[in-house]
């Protein structure tokens, strides 16, 4: 990556090129491989104010990046598609103000989501609005598409059931409205055997047929006397029925769901839990106090390893036998994926909420600040 910086679009998006990984020492132990940061929003950089958070974050399809861009006021927000490979923003929309779920791609186009409960459809090559949907309040997990349905859960744990192809509502399950603050690491819906299966704020885990929107079941695979019960991180249902699933009040439980009659087949209670990635046959589960991240093999419950990071964690991916770990102020960690060795770190000095970004050679974390800082995904020097 050559020296160099380059602006572009009235001033607003620029990309700053970092100095070569061999200037950086890229061969020392601990030290991170790093490639660029995308600078989308000069302003906000200058500014830095500490108490923004963005945790819709970004979406990569092929080489252009889609989110959101530039905040001049409150309630004006710009959606843009940004192509990495000619550095150029290629389209942008207005957004009805903030947008809290993650962009969304599908196929050709990207699902968008508002604070003010609007859902738009739009092209990723054009920015093109295909549809816009109004929901009760604003969805605030990942969008899940299962043939021609597009499931989305909103923050007052409405489930909704819209048309791919128009936008038009074809069910709603209410889950009932959350009893405190919903977190925002909520696991997303999962889509098993005709049946969208939720997490809600008491703990339980709701199945509601795909079709009718109509509750087939409901489980609490434990209680726990804490303030929080909210299931976080992934859910997940490995080949032999097992779902996985962890909670804020520390409860990581694997579920049998081949019978009527639902049943805990292991369990474990940890601290605090603020998010789980699962990879490999095994559940990693991060933790608030201390940083923890903690593996488990996911068919047995056994715990493989455990170590502190010492910052609370947001964020735990994946790729190439490395645990990519962000924390809420700013800490990003590279571990071994299978012993938990730390590979480097690195700190940003800003909340890191949303996933990364895996773009080419490189995964990428963005910053509340609306910098994304790119990783090579190699070990060593290239």
């Amino acid at each position: 990556m050559g020296h160099g910086k380059f602006f572009f679009v009235a001033g607003f998006v620029c990309l700053t090129a970092l100095l070569s990984e061999r200037c950086l020492g890229a061969g020392v132990a601990g030290r991170p491989f790093r490639l660029e940061v995308l600078t989308l929003n000069p302003e906000i950089d200058h500014i830095k104010p500490l108490a923004m958070a963005d945790t819709a974050g970004w979406a990569a399809v092929s080489d252009t990046l889609i989110g959101s861009f530039y905040e001049q006021k409150k309630d004006e927000t710009w959606i843009g598609g940004f192509n990495l490979a000619t550095g150029r923003v290629i389209w942008w929309i207005k957004g009805s103000g903030t947008m809290m779920a993650p962009p969304t791609p599908v196929g050709s186009w990207v699902i968008l989501g508002f604070r003010d409960g609007k859902v738009v459809k739009a092209e990723t090559a054009t920015g093109k609005k295909v549809w816009e949907a109004n929901l009760d309040s604003f969805a605030n997990k990942r969008f899940l598409l299962s043939g021609a349905t597009l499931i989305s859960m909103t923050a007052a744990q409405v489930l909704y059931a819209l048309d791919f192809q128009t936008g038009k509502p074809l069910w709603l399950y209410d889950g009932g409205f959350p009893d405190t603050m919903p977190i925002n690491s909520g696991a997303a819906p999962i889509v098993y055997n005709d049946q969208v299966i939720i997490g809600v704020s008491s703990g339980e885990i709701h199945a509601v047929n795909l079709k009718t929107g109509k509750l087939t079941w409901k489980f609490n695979p434990s209680f726990v006397e804490a303030r929080f019960h909210d299931v976080v991180g992934e859910l997940v249902v490995l080949n032999q029925n097992i779902m996985l699933l962890t909670r804020y009040d520390g409860v990581v439980a694997a579920v049998d769901l081949s019978g009527a009659d639902r049943t805990v087949i292991w369990q474990e209670r940890l601290a605090t839990i603020t998010t789980s990635h699962f990879s490999n046959g095994i559940l990693y589960v991060g933790g608030l106090n201390g940083g923890e991240v903690t593996a488990f093999e996911g068919k047995s419950g056994k715990k493989l390893w455990r170590v502190e990071l010492g910052d609370t964690v947001s964020v735990i991916a994946e790729a190439e036998g490395s645990l990519y770990v962000a924390g809420g102020r700013g800490r990003v960690t590279a571990l071994d994926a299978f012993s938990g060795a730390q590979l480097w770190h690195d700190d940003l000095g800003g909340s890191i909420m949303s996933n990364p970004l895996f773009i080419r050679n490189g995964v990428y974390f963005a910053t509340s600040i609306k910098n994304l800082y790119g990783y090579s995904l190699s070990r060593g020097p290239q």
